[in-house]
């Protein structure tokens, strides 16, 4: 058994080259404006360039002020292709500044596919984190993670 896990992850990668998937490390950072109580418009830089935006679907409070906010994203590279992103949970965590939060995506954020380049990607972005200012309302995160490209392109 130990030796067909062994093997099975040493051609992994193999298969996934025959199969046309190029997979790529990207990063950035996202700029957003709350445009209402719920709902965020703004702009992402680095490999995933273009617009985003996010909507709260629910907020749910924890211990010590932290708030979860349920969230559903909206992504469109600067090449016009979209970025599918299944619904995440972004954490605040409150500073001792009043209405100033670090915010992270503990679980990171899954990537289901899209359009154009984007069509039947896959990947996390693992790491995005962050601040929000409710008095500014303003969001300022940064990413990294990997996407996989189902074509011999690869993210700009």
């Amino acid at each position: 058994m130990r030796k067909c896990v062994f093997l099975l992850i040493a051609i992994s990668p193999c298969l996934l080259a025959q199969s046309g998937a190029v997979c790529k490390n990207v990063g950035g950072t996202i700029s957003t404006n709350f445009l209402d109580a719920t709902d965020t418009l703004g702009s992402a830089t680095g490999d995933l360039a273009g617009g985003l935006g996010v909507s709260v679907l629910s907020v749910t409070s924890g211990p010590g002020g932290i708030l979860i906010f349920h969230n559903h994203h909206q992504w469109v590279t600067v090449y016009g292709d979209t970025i599918n992103l299944a619904d995440a949970d972004a954490t605040a965590f409150p500073t001792p500044v009043s209405g100033l939060y670090g915010l992270s995506y503990i679980k990171g954020v899954t990537i289901t596919g899209g359009t154009g380049r984007f069509a039947n990607a896959t990947g996390t972005l693992t790491a995005v984190y962050g601040g929000v200012s409710q008095t500014a309302e303003q969001v300022v995160l940064r990413y990294q993670g990997n996407v996989c490209l189902q074509t011999a392109a690869s993210p700009e």
